[in-house]
């Protein structure tokens, strides 16, 4: 039976494990470490607990979501977060089932209007699914990063 609550502190080893086998698998470039994803998903905790879920399904972790909300300036916004699902128990509703969780948390507690998030490009999942629940693409955007030591620099 699938299960669905809080993260706690003690489960942030199971999940960092989890984690990192998912980008193993489907090895888009991310090269995460157990040592990595304990930091990250420690650091998604801390910053907003209330909407960090995970899925159990017969007692074994199977998936989480992390995320935090923001005000903007047409209401507070769902923003960001890590969503992840074993590889093992893809297809199973696992996923939306979390979404489900944290997306209707942040509307009874915070009010939150909107969900927006970054997923990958030129892999089919997870834009197909996003996409079929109702997500957007937004054109006019663009992610963008940087090294700061270069752009400290080039400031300079």
């Amino acid at each position: 039976m699938l299960n669905i609550r809080l993260i706690e502190k003690k489960d942030i080893s199971a999940l960092a494990k989890l984690f990192t086998k998912v980008y193993e698998a489907f090895d888009i470039g991310e090269r995460w470490t157990e040592t990595s994803s304990t930091v990250y998903l420690q650091s998604w905790l801390d910053k907003q607990p209330d909407l960090a879920y995970l899925a159990e399904l017969d007692g074994e972790i199977v998936g989480a979501f992390f995320s935090s909300v923001k005000p903007w300036w047409d209401g507070v916004h769902l923003f960001d977060g890590e969503l992840f699902v074993s590889p093992d128990f893809q297809k199973k509703k696992i996923g939306s089932t979390l979404l489900k969780a944290v997306l209707e948390k942040a509307v009874q507690k915070y009010g939150a209007k909107t969900f927006d998030a970054f997923t990958f490009n030129g892999t089919p999942h997870p834009l197909s699914w996003y996409k079929k629940l109702g997500f957007q693409e937004i054109k006019e955007w663009t992610m963008f990063t940087g090294d700061i030591k270069e752009v400290l620099k080039n400031i300079k």
